[in-house]
């Protein structure tokens, strides 16, 4: 099966500042990962966007064929995938916006503010080789196992970005790669090279570039969990007001440089869990205080109409028991995802549907009871 006719249009989804019908750019995407003391790696995610993604679930079974595109609408890479990928798609495309394969590798794009990133050059000789912005997340999930094997073939690919003809530009992106054993890089192109990164705090969000985040943290060195103790100023004593005092100066705007401080704070000083199941329910925990609720971020889309970026779904990755959880906007109850109980050796794509399912709160009055 051919993808390459439905990639232009996933850019215009995954990365654009508007969508055709007009939106609030995606600034608001954060990530974390947690690791538990038997070493059980969960991922975690939120999605936001100005209009609804209408997404769902994508099963991607092994050996399906795909054709990237390469500069000037010609044909780029060809592969067909080595292993089975899930992940949720956007706008009924036929392609995933982040996913976590078979073998416990997760990869997701974030979007990049326009002039902070810049993809190279590309000559028409390296088309066959060449592997568009779009298409970057399906063949990794497609052809690596691990964060090793990424950082072995990544070198390899002619990486391009793809313009977007009735945007006028080609979308900026950057990825998150993360494996069972927790290892975790990013993966962006700046300044026209394409640069392979660790992550050592296990959080990710968007632009500026990944270095420029981990140095902005020193901004932040004084953040501890821990309650500041009384201490005089003159012959005043000042004494806390209560609880969290360690945290004054934590920023808390949705911006994706104090998103980022956030998300390092919290995933990487909350106490660790024993478990997977601890690691699950701890990851769900932790991205829930960066779910944004329609109105507290606002712009003028492009067909000139105030909209609102919002915490469209959010997703929850347990990398040892391949199983994908997930919630939506309408829905704030976790829907789980087994990947053993799915066909990934079939020949056609399968979507379980994320939306149109309203609120289901479960009624425990009959569970009234004397201790």
């Amino acid at each position: 099966m051919v993808h390459s006719r439905f990639r232009l249009f996933l850019l215009l989804f995954l990365f654009s500042t508007v969508l055709l019908v007009g939106s609030v750019a995606s600034y608001a995407c954060t990530g974390m990962r947690v690791i538990a003391k038997d070493g059980s790696v969960v991922w975690v995610r939120s999605m936001e966007f100005g209009t609804s993604t209408k997404s769902d679930i994508m099963i991607v079974p092994r050996g399906m064929a795909w054709t990237s595109s390469a500069p000037d609408g010609k044909k780029g890479m060809q592969w067909t995938n080595k292993y089975a990928f899930v992940g949720p798609n956007g706008f009924a495309m036929e392609s995933p916006l982040e996913g976590m394969n078979e073998k416990g590798l997760y990869v997701g794009g974030f979007w990049m503010a326009a002039g902070e990133s810049e993809y190279p050059k590309i000559k028409p000789a390296d088309y066959s080789q060449t592997i568009s912005q779009a298409d970057f997340g399906a063949w990794l999930l497609g052809n690596c196992a691990s964060v090793a094997e990424v950082k072995e073939r990544v070198p390899q690919l002619k990486l391009t970005g793809v313009e977007v003809e009735f945007l006028h530009m080609s979308p900026l992106v950057h990825w998150s790669v993360v494996d069972a054993s927790g290892k975790a890089v990013v993966i962006e192109s700046i300044g026209g090279v394409i640069t392979v990164s660790e992550n050592p705090v296990g959080v990710f969000t968007n632009a500026p570039s990944f270095g420029w985040h981990l140095n902005h943290l020193r901004m932040y060195i004084n953040l501890r969990p821990d309650n500041v103790q009384p201490f005089k100023l003159g012959d005043y004593k000042i004494t806390p007001l209560g609880q969290g005092t360690g945290l004054l100066g934590l920023p808390g705007d949705q911006t994706p440089p104090s998103r980022f401080v956030r998300a390092a704070f919290y995933a990487n000083t909350a106490l660790q869990p024993e478990d997977a199941d601890g690691s699950v329910t701890l990851g769900m925990n932790l991205i829930a205080n960066f779910s944004i609720p329609k109105g507290l971020s606002s712009g003028i889309g492009g067909d000139g109409k105030q909209e609102f970026d919002y915490t469209q779904w959010t997703t929850v990755y347990d990398f040892n028991r391949k199983a994908l959880y997930f919630r939506t906007y309408d829905d704030q109850d976790y829907k789980k995802v087994s990947f053993d109980k799915l066909p990934l050796d079939g020949k056609k794509l399968l979507f379980i549907p994320m939306w149109n399912v309203k609120p289901t709160y479960a009624d425990v009055s009959g569970q009234a009871k004397t201790h």
